[in-house]
């Protein structure tokens, strides 16, 4: 059940929560649909237990209240339905509990519940005569949010309505395609659809991941599997080009159809030709006997030819032959021979350039991205996905590796793995992972000594996230040459808007940043400025003269301090504000401040008691 695509229905019928506790529509379009209930709200239980689920579905009603009884006015609600998305879509939405696709209903009925309407439908209101006009859907609103914030999550328009009122405008909002609420076969649509449209990970585990940008290349191939056409894989080195084309190869075609490897890296040119398309015998010196070539063998499956910017060009010639006219000629022999064969091609190059095309032939680069192109993603803008390839690999290498125990990573050895850029990519990553594991195979744990000395300046504490952007700067320094430093590295950081995924979700690590900074200034402050006394020999704190202190401004009143103190702690992220009421004396700053402004300031200033400002 964990592996099941999770699917969100936005719809006030089936998503309401009904006060009976139980919602009869929502079971029935469940057992319909084979859909496994997993909504969160323990008071809809459904009796009817779905075998075979095509997906686990969560259900939102997108208005308020959710549970709504006769006399109360229903309200679509829009941020609840951004909010929902979030729950699986967001930043900090767990990768195994992401949306694969959302179904959107078109109309939402808006009112009071009537004891009439109510008697209908549980909790249903009457409705407006706005509510049914097609240009004034709900659903388009929720479609229109949907395209602006989120383009890449795949949307189905899920309705009881004639698809004809509003085809073109859902269309023009981004919805891949229109679901009927009488499907006849209703779960064999909706499993198509996720097969389609749907951000789902490899289900055999062989292409490892569950980021948004591995899975939207995962639905292309899909996509472009079921067509023979050629397709171009294009990515890094060490990406797992190849990995994607068994992928392509194993989805789209029956299981004994031949996949065909050629490392296109390994071959000399005077072997390409005889690889590819094989030989007679005696075709030239050292042909003892006849070969078979690879494209051959492959007829009637897929040939994949990896790095093709290392070709030949006689041999691009002989590969643009057999393109067009879809036979092999071996070399010494006249005789041709048909094939049916889909090439699946790869490359790291840029083979569109003017310099490439000089070396690669653009008519056979054509043919050879004639179904599209594929790009994989870096595995540093998918870092998500770090720590779930560590574990494959880590338990990969236990596995091979004789006598190794089996371990547990390392908060600190973590963070540096998921800090590093990866130019080796995925590749890279095992070999390090292997590397580890071989070298200490009998330790229960992967600490960052396990790992190359590079790994090791990267290692953080387990509570401080990596930023994705790094500013360097000397501790060792005086405070004002730091200061400078760190100035001049935030002038020169840079948000690229066409490169959003260096720097998605760094809000809260600059936040974090800046509260630290502060925290330290205060707590600096604070000890600076403590003056012993009997009975106290570490010094009362004194937050007046600290301010004072902090902001270099003689004339501060203590009240204005402590609200300075007071607006410092309230701009603090979450786990800083933990942090700083950890250390006793910043938790008695805090509790100071409170004390003399407890209402914002709008208290009557009055003056501080001796010995605590």
């Amino acid at each position: 059940m964990n592996n099941m695509a999770r699917v969100l229905v936005i719809d006030d019928t089936f998503g309401r929560v009904t006060p009976g506790g139980y919602n009869q529509d929502r079971a029935n379009l469940c057992a319909q649909f084979l859909l496994d209930d997993v909504t969160d709200d323990h008071r809809v239980g459904s009796p009817v237990k779905v075998k075979k689920p095509v997906a686990a579905a969560v259900f939102f009603r997108g208005q308020t209240p959710a549970c709504a009884a006769a006399g109360d006015v229903v309200e679509n609600n829009l941020p609840g339905v951004i909010h929902a998305i979030e729950r699986g879509w967001g930043p900090d939405a767990p990768l195994d509990k992401r949306w694969a696709l959302v179904l959107v209903d078109l109309c939402f009925y808006t009112g009071p519940v009537t004891p009439e309407s109510n008697k209908r439908s549980e909790g249903m209101p009457a409705g407006r005569p706005e509510d049914s006009r097609a240009d004034s859907f709900f659903g388009l609103h929720i479609l229109s949010a949907f395209h602006d914030k989120w383009p890449e999550l795949p949307v189905i328009v899920f309705s009881s309505k004639p698809r004809e009122e509003s085809s073109r405008r859902f269309s023009e909002l981004g919805a891949l395609a229109f679901l009927s609420r009488d499907e006849a076969d209703a779960s064999g649509q909706i499993r198509e659809y996720i097969w389609r449209y749907g951000l789902v990970p490899d289900e055999t585990g062989k292409l490892v991941g569950q980021s948004a940008s591995l899975l939207i290349a995962l639905r292309a191939a899909r996509r472009a599997a079921r067509d023979r056409r050629n397709l171009l894989i294009r990515g890094e080195r060490g990406v797992g080009k190849e990995l994607l084309a068994r992928y392509i190869s194993r989805v789209g075609q029956p299981p004994e159809r031949p996949l065909v490897i050629v490392d296109s890296g390994t071959l000399t040119p005077q072997l390409y030709a005889s690889e590819l398309f094989g030989h007679a015998r005696g075709a030239y010196t050292g042909a003892e006997k006849q070969r078979v070539g690879r494209i051959l063998q492959a007829t009637g499956g897929d040939l994949f030819l990896d790095e093709i910017g290392n070709m030949p060009p006689d041999v691009q010639a002989g590969l643009l032959r057999v393109l067009e006219q879809r036979t092999v000629s071996p070399v010494g022999e006249n005789d041709s021979t048909a094939v049916d064969v889909r090439f699946l091609s790869a490359t790291n190059e840029q083979l569109e350039t003017p310099s490439a095309e000089r070396s690669f032939r653009p008519d056979l680069l054509d043919r050879l991205r004639e179904g599209g192109v594929i790009p994989i993603p870096p595995l540093r803008e998918r870092r998500e996905d770090i720590p779930v390839l560590v574990d494959a690999f880590l338990r990969e290498a236990e596995r091979s590796i004789p006598q190794a125990r089996r371990r547990t990573v390392a908060p600190e050895a973590m963070s540096a793995l998921c800090a590093h850029d990866w130019p080796g990519n995925v590749r890279e990553l095992r070999s390090c992972i292997f590397s580890a594991v071989s070298s200490h195979a009998d330790i229960e744990f992967l600490v960052p000594l396990h790992l190359p000395p590079i790994f090791r300046g990267l290692a953080i504490s387990p509570s401080t996230k990596p930023s994705p952007f790094n500013v360097m700067v000397d501790s060792s320094s005086p405070p004002a040459k730091a200061l400078e430093s760190l100035r001049s590295a935030i002038q020169g950081i840079e948000f690229d808007p066409l490169r959003p995924h260096s720097w998605t979700g760094c809000l809260r690590d600059l936040q974090t940043l800046w509260g630290s900074i502060q925290l330290k200034l205060l707590r600096a402050s604070i000890q600076a400025t403590r003056r012993p006394r009997v009975g106290c020999l570490d010094g009362k704190i004194l937050i007046h003269p600290a301010v004072k202190l902090m902001t270099g401004d003689g004339n501060l009143s203590a009240s204005k301090a402590a609200d300075i103190v007071k607006k410092l702690f309230a701009g603090l992220t979450d786990e800083l504000q933990t942090q700083s009421l950890n250390d006793p004396v910043l938790a008695e700053v805090h509790e100071i401040a409170l004390r003399l402004r407890p209402r914002g300031g709008k208290r009557k200033e009055q003056r501080p008691a001796r010995g605590t400002t």
